[in-house]
C-alpha cells in the first residue's frame, strides 16, 4: 500500500496543477489529494464490464442507504474543497455521473440500537420490503443489521447479481472468505468504503512512557516475532501508580492499559481464534471452546481485570459502577498527558489523537505466542458496516454496474486518499506506524460468530469480569442457544437460491 502511495505522491509532484503548492495544506485543502481523475486505463484489475452503449441508459438517481451507531458515509461529499477523503468521494461520485449519468445519492442514518439486530438500518430495509417499495439500490449498514437481514432473506445473494465481480481485488477478499456461508454473500466489504478499516481494533502506545519505564521498543518485539500476550501483559504490569495517595485508582492516576470492555472480544481474533469459522462444507461452525481459548482468556483477564494497572474506562473493577458515557476527552486528555501506556480502541480513534501533544505509536493486537505463524485484528461489529443489496432491489444489472465501478474506482481514489491521511504525515507520526497499519489491515478478522451474535458470546466476553463467571460457565450455559440458532443459519443458506 505504501508503494502505491509513492506513485501518487510521485505523481503529484510532477503534475502542474500542483506546480505552486510549495507547502503542506491543512486538511480542509484538496491539494494533497492523490489524484485529479480516476485512473482510465488498461488495468487487468479493472472491471470486467460492459461498454457503455452496449449498456444503454441506467441514467437515474442511485440510492445507497448509510446507517450504524458509528455510520461512516463514503457516498456524500460537498465537493472538492473538503478533507482529502472529501475529494475523493466527490471524485468518484463524479465519475460516476459523467460515465453512466448515474447521481449517487444516499439517505444517512447515524443512529443504531443494539446487538439484536434490530436497529435503524433494519428497520428501514424490512419495511421497505415490506411495504413493496424500492427505495433503495443498495446499502451500508451496521453489521448486527446486515446479518440479520441476511439470515431472514431480506437480502440477494451478492454472488448473483449480474456484473458484480466479487474475486476482483479491489473487493476484500479475506472478507469473503470469512463472510461466505454456503457459497453464499449476503454483504462484504472493500474499496468501497473505509468502514472497515476505521473500525479495526488496534493498540496504541506512549513513547514517552515507552523512554520513562525503560521498555523494551514495542516495534522491535513486532518485527522481532516478540510482541506476545506474555510480552503485553509484562508491559502492563510494569506500569501503574496512584498518584494522589489516596487509594483509589481513578483516571487521574498511571496505568500500563487504557481499555474499553470490548477488547475481550478483539483478543480472541488476536489468537486467530473465532466464536465461529466457516468449516469446509461452507457452513458455520462453533469453535468458541477450546483449552487454548480458556488458557487465552485466563491470561488476558489477569491483566485488564488488575485495577492497579488497567483503567477501564466503561466499568470500575473496585466499585463495580459501569460507566458507559466515559467522554472522549477523559480517555484522550488521560493517554496524552502520559497516564496510559497503551490505549486500546479502534482506528476510528486516530481522529482524536491526531493532534495530541504526546508522541504514541500504533501496534497490532499481540500473537498469543510465538508459535502463532500471523497477526489478527478484529473488525468491530459495533463500529463496522457493510455492503448489501436489497432483495426487492429490481434492476440487478444495473446495480452491479454501479457498485462494481464504485469498488474499483475506490481503490483507484478513496483507499489511497484513506491511507495517505492514515500513514503520510497527518495522523501518524513515524514511518514504523505506517509499517505496522499495513500488517494490520493486511491481518483483517470478520468473526461470524460476533456479527451474528451466536450464543450472545460476544456480550458475554465483554461482561465476562464484571459477571464474574468462568469461560467454561458462559460455554456451556448458551452452547444450546448458540447452536440452534447456527442450525438456522446454516439452514436458510443452504436453500437454493438462497434469496
Amino acid at each position: 500500500m505504501r508503494k502505491i502511495i509513492a506513485v501518487f505522491l510521485a505523481a503529484l509532484t510532477l503534475c502542474p496543477l500542483f506546480a505552486a503548492c510549495g507547502s503542506k495544506e491543512t486538511e480542509n485543502s484538496n491539494v494533497d489529494a492523490p489524484s485529479t481523475t480516476p485512473l482510465e486505463t488498461e488495468d487487468s484489475d479493472a472491471p470486467s464490464l460492459p461498454s457503455v452503449e452496449e449498456i444503454g441508459d441506467i441514467s437515474g438517481d442511485f440510492h445507497i442507504l448509510v446507517s450504524g451507531n458509528w455510520a461512516w458515509n463514503d457516498y456524500a461529499s460537498e465537493g472538492e474543497e473538503g478533507s482529502v477523503v472529501d475529494a475523493a468521494i466527490y471524485r468518484r461520485n463524479q465519475y460516476i455521473l459523467n460515465k453512466y449519468n448515474v447521481n449517487v445519492t444516499n439517505e444517512d442514518i447515524v443512529r443504531y440500537s443494539s446487538t439484536m439486530g434490530s436497529g435503524d438500518g433494519y428497520t428501514k430495509i424490512y419495511t421497505d420490503y415490506m411495504a413493496g417499495d424500492n427505495n433503495y439500490d443498495a446499502a451500508m449498514i451496521g453489521t448486527y443489521d446486515v446479518a440479520t437481514l441476511a439470515y431472514n432473506g431480506y437480502l440477494h445473494n451478492l454472488n448473483d447479481i449480474p456484473n458484480l465481480d466479487l474475486t476482483k481485488p479491489y473487493w476484500d477478499q479475506r472478507a469473503n472468505e470469512d463472510l461466505s456461508i454456503n457459497g453464499k454473500m449476503y454483504y462484504t466489504t472493500g474499496d468501497i468504503s473505509v468502514a472497515d478499516n476505521r473500525a479495526t481494533y488496534v493498540l496504541f502506545f506512549s513513547k514517552n512512557m515507552v523512554a520513562k519505564y525503560g521498555l523494551d521498543n514495542p516495534y522491535d518485539l513486532v518485527n522481532n516475532n516478540e510482541w506476545t500476550l506474555e510480552k503485553f501483559g509484562e508491559m502492563v504490569k510494569s506500569v501503574g501508580a496512584d498518584e494522589n495517595n489516596d487509594g483509589i485508582y481513578d483516571k487521574n492516576d498511571t496505568f500500563g492499559l487504557l481499555t474499553p470492555r470490548d477488547t475481550n472480544v478483539a483478543i480472541l481474533a488476536a489468537a486467530n481464534e473465532r466464536i465461529c469459522t466457516i468449516n469446509d462444507a461452507g457452513q458455520i461452525e462453533l469453535t468458541f471452546y477450546s483449552e487454548r481459548i480458556v488458557n487465552l482468556y485466563d491470561r488476558y483477564l489477569d491483566i485488564v481485570s488488575d485495577p492497579s494497572h488497567t483503567y477501564n474506562y466503561q466499568y470500575n473493577y473496585v466499585t463495580g459502577e459501569r460507566k458507559m458515557n466515559a467522554t472522549d476527552e477523559e480517555r484522550v486528555g488521560m493517554f496524552n498527558t502520559d497516564h496510559a501506556l497503551f490505549y486500546s480502541h479502534t482506528m476510528f480513534y486516530m481522529d482524536h489523537l491526531r493532534d495530541i501533544e504526546s508522541d504514541f505509536g500504533i501496534l497490532p493486537y499481540p500473537k498469543f505466542d510465538k508459535e502463532q505463524e500471523k497477526y489478527g485484528n478484529l473488525v468491530s461489529a459495533w463500529h463496522s458496516q457493510f455492503l448489501c443489496v436489497p432483495e426487492n432491489s429490481k434492476d440487478l444489472e444495473r446495480t452491479g454496474i454501479i457498485l462494481e465501478e464504485l469498488a474499483y474506482q475506490g481503490k483507484q481514489l478513496l483507499t489511497p486518499a484513506y491511507y495517505e491521511k492514515t500513514l503520510v504525515g497527518q495522523y501518524t507520526r513515524d514511518e514504523e506506524s505506517a509499517e505496522m497499519l499495513d500488517l494490520i489491515f493486511a491481518n483483517l478478522v470478520y468473526d461470524v460468530g460476533i456479527y451474528y451474535n451466536i450464543g450472545t458470546y460476544k456480550d458475554c466476553l465483554t461482561t465476562i469480569v464484571e459477571q464474574g463467571q468462568s469461560l467454561t460457565t458462559i460455554y456451556d450455559t448458551y452452547r444450546n442457544s448458540a447452536n440452534v440458532k447456527i442450525s438456522r443459519i446454516n439452514e436458510f443458506f443452504s436453500q437454493a437460491g438462497g434469496n
